[in-house]
């Protein structure tokens, strides 16, 4: 007797997704992610309202760039993160387009501004299901690791707090129309303000619904479990990614923990880092430096070392 298969099994959301994916791709051209580089790099947006017109920047690029879609994004202090659909060629013109107007501004605001660190190089392929659901999570959980006040779903400049949020995208503010010519110039910092009136203005800034592609998002993971399950448990992948864009990856405490029991187990045969031997601690203080970018403090937190021990084996932390 065959066996029942059940509606919106496992194979069958998989399946769901991976046309998704595939129609996402042949429709626009491709995904990408951008994103510039941030260790070490200087501030771009230094106040809330810098953050505030970098918002308005992203759904004025959007706009006037018909051919990309903006599937998610983040802006953090002296970098950014978007995954994009389109071609190559027009991706690179929505980033392009993006830096002139964000230098145009931030000249006015405090005189010449030098933005030449501030390139996304060459956009990133995303060739498979997989490796987009990596990036959507690994952008929308960016300022979440490495801003403790802020959970993955509370930082307001980007698109992750509309994911499988809808009282966030029921959320209601004024309307782009509605505005004055006056203040419609002083929304966007141009003259010609010549976008959708139907757009909703939120805190200050043209809301990310308003153009955002959430719906494609949302659609690759197989249910809203699925999502908030990567974005806290598949750091292995987020490490992958790092290394890929050259990005500094950082990782909370119970993530770090999580590894650290990973690692005891599967390379030591141990249940908890106590019961490791001198080199074999040694060597996983070092793993956790170079592999997990973890800091002197973490490790000798977790590890449950002198931090001065852990100084001298990297004194420049």
């Amino acid at each position: 007797m065959a066996m029942e298969v059940k509606e919106h099994s496992y194979h069958e959301k998989e399946d769901r997704c991976r046309r998704v994916f595939e129609g996402t791709v042949r429709k626009y051209g491709g995904v990408w992610h951008l994103c510039t580089p941030g260790e070490k790099q200087p501030i771009v947006f230094k106040n809330p309202k810098d953050y505030v017109f970098a918002m308005t920047l992203v759904a004025m690029c959007a706009y006037d760039c018909p051919n990309v879609q903006v599937i998610t994004f983040e802006l953090m202090s002296n970098h950014v993160h978007f995954v994009l659909c389109g071609s190559e060629a027009d991706v690179k013109a929505f980033f392009a387009m993006f830096k002139k107007r964000l230098l145009r501004y931030l000249t006015t605001q405090y005189g010449p501004t030098d933005l030449s660190h501030f390139d996304c190089k060459k956009p990133i392929a995303i060739e498979t299901l997989e490796s987009l659901r990596n990036q959507i999570c690994y952008t929308n959980r960016n300022n979440f690791v490495v801003d403790h006040s802020q959970t993955p779903f509370s930082f307001p400049y980007g698109a992750n707090s509309y994911y499988f949020l809808p009282i966030a995208k029921r959320r209601m503010g004024g309307r782009f129309g509605d505005l004055t010519l006056r203040e419609k110039r002083n929304l966007i910092h141009a003259r010609e303000p010549s976008y959708p009136d139907d757009y909703v203005i939120i805190d200050g800034y043209l809301s990310p619904m308003n153009y955002c592609r959430v719906d494609i998002g949302e659609a690759v993971f197989r249910d809203a479990w699925h999502y908030f399950n990567k974005m806290a448990k598949d750091i292995e992948a987020y490490r992958e990614i790092a290394a890929i864009i050259g990005d500094s990856i950082f990782y909370t405490d119970d993530e770090l923990y999580d590894v650290i029991n990973r690692i005891c187990r599967d390379k030591y045969g141990s249940q908890r880092p106590s019961l490791l031997g001198k080199d074999e601690k040694m060597e996983l203080v070092r793993k956790l430096h170079y592999d997990y970018n973890a800091d002197n403090a973490k490790i000798s937190r977790l590890l449950r070392l002198p931090k001065t021990h852990v100084d001298q084996l990297f004194p420049s932390r």
